[in-house]
């Protein structure tokens, strides 16, 4: 049997129909999520949440979020250790939002909470640590990477 043009050509195109049949097919069952249910009223708040982020900005120090094993460490500067400072932590996974938690926090008389996130899965999130010291809000954003 010879193989001729039409044949590698017939070839090619059954294999590209195929993968792109795959692709489909994986596509199919892939699950997206949205990153928020409330997506549109998180919009309408957003200026608040800028104005949180801007003193925070203003603070002299800035709150430090350190992963040691399986524990945060959250860190106040030095400026708030005599207020009374209180807040909550939002560990937002974007691949799956089985895995969200909130934690509350309140530091100790040094300016430092420690929260234990054992069981947590691998990989990124979003930790959002919206705060209040003496009825001033202030707001802390960064991205975390669980080993």
């Amino acid at each position: 049997m010879k193989f001729t043009w039409g044949k590698a050509i017939f070839l090619v195109m059954t294999v590209f129909v195929l993968l792109m049949a795959s692709f489909m097919y994986r596509a199919a069952f892939n699950q997206e999520e949205l990153v928020a249910e409330d997506y549109y009223a998180q919009e309408l708040r957003y200026q608040e949440e800028i104005d949180k982020l801007n003193r925070t900005a203003a603070l002299q120090g800035k709150v430090q979020l350190v992963l040691d094993g399986s524990n945060l460490r959250i860190q106040w500067p030095h400026e708030l250790h005599a207020k009374a400072v209180e807040g909550e932590l939002y560990l937002q996974r974007p691949s799956d939002a089985r895995a969200d938690a909130r934690f509350p926090v309140k530091p100790d008389t040094s300016g430092v909470a420690i929260i234990d996130l054992g069981g947590r899965l691998k990989g990124a999130y979003n930790a959002v640590l919206e705060w209040s010291a003496d009825g001033t809000t202030y707001l802390t954003k960064e991205r975390l990477y669980f080993q």
